[in-house]
């Protein structure tokens, strides 16, 4: 498929200039990894969901949440929390750091302990909570900076309320919305609903971004044209894999991918690897109890398996990833993985 350009967004005073971003994940967007996507030519990253009565408590750690790995942008700030008073107090806090050109509402994480006590998805199934929490939030950031919601087209296949949510948060003041085309209850599996994305875009005024089921380059392209969303939020297809961000700008030129070789896979693990090791350091050896260098070998345990799965020998490395290791032994072990080779060469979206 042959890609095209795409148009800047417009989030109200903040210009979206690439509208491909990465969306947050909790236990992967961490700074090292944004960093790396943001240099492979993703348009813009999102922080990990950061919990709003975290920061208003003031809880150490989960002001990390929003620590960057170097002067990372453009950054949004995604919070959670169903508590309006608490997301606006959050929020001005977010907005008072001066680090980040947008606000993000979290209204569309699936996992059962955050949906279930009402954050995250569970404000799809109130409503006027929501766009109360958008309201204020609003509010509280002053015009400091633009406030989105990232949410889905509903609860549950027969609670689909996505017209109802995304023109609420519209009147509320959203700037922009990510739209995942899944339904909270099915998380991430089956198809996208295209069709209500399309319906959502041509619907709303404000920017529609769109989320889920991307899994290459060329999907991109096709839910664009498809759906007539403004951009795309990618997840789960960017994890081991932040070369993506560079095969879509390739594809917007006329120009086909390439896969990254082995050296090349070696050389963002030691990268990121080591980015992990930095920020870690920042934090003191009060604030981690295992130290900077055991827990940044930790932190990095998901991410080789995304890195790594498609390596012979990844079974060896995956039965020793609960060990506790320092950071020369993890290294040797990824060298002993590359040194067996891919299972099979992935496949390469081509322009023709």
């Amino acid at each position: 498929m042959i890609g095209f350009p795409l148009q800047a967004v417009q989030m109200g005073s903040f210009r979206l200039e690439w509208p491909v971003v990465l969306a947050p994940m909790a236990g992967y967007t961490g700074g090292a990894f944004r960093s790396l996507c943001l240099e492979q030519g993703c348009g813009a990253v999102v922080t990990e969901m950061v919990s709003a009565q975290g920061l208003i408590r003031h809880h150490a750690r989960t002001k990390h949440y929003l620590d960057r790995f170097g002067d990372e942008q453009p950054i949004g700030a995604q919070i959670y929390g169903s508590d309006p008073g608490a997301m606006a107090a959050a929020a001005a806090m977010v907005a008072e750091r001066n680090e980040f050109v947008f606000l993000d509402i979290n209204a569309g994480c699936p996992m059962p302990k955050i949906r279930n006590r009402g954050d995250g998805a569970g404000l799809m199934r109130d409503p006027a909570r929501l766009f109360e929490i958008v309201r204020q939030v609003c509010g509280a950031v002053g015009g400091k900076m633009p406030v989105t919601v990232k949410t889905r087209i509903g609860w549950s296949a027969d609670t689909i309320n996505v017209m109802e949510t995304t023109a609420g948060v519209e009147e509320a003041g959203a700037a922009a919305i990510f739209l995942h085309g899944r339904v909270a209850s099915v998380r991430h599996s089956g198809p996208v609903n295209w069709p209500l994305l399309a319906e959502v875009k041509r619907a709303r005024r404000i920017p529609v971004l769109g989320n889920g089921g991307i899994q290459t380059a060329t999907d991109v392209f096709h839910m664009i044209r498809e759906t007539g969303v403004d951009g795309a939020m990618i997840g789960r297809a960017a994890l081991g894999n932040p070369w993506l961000f560079h095969d879509i700008r390739e594809l917007a030129a006329g120009r086909s991918s390439s896969v990254p070789s082995v050296e090349e896979v070696r050389g963002m693990i030691f990268t990121h690897l080591d980015r992990e090791l930095a920020m870690m350091a920042r934090r003191g050896s009060r604030q981690l109890r295992l130290g900077a260098e055991l827990t940044a070998c930790l932190v990095m345990r998901p991410h080789l398996v995304r890195y790594l799965r498609g390596f012979r020998g990844f079974g060896v490395l995956a039965r020793t990833l609960e060990e506790r290791v320092d950071a020369a032994t993890l290294r040797q072990r990824i060298d002993a993985v590359l040194a067996t080779g891919r299972r099979c060469e992935p496949p390469s979206d081509k322009a023709s």
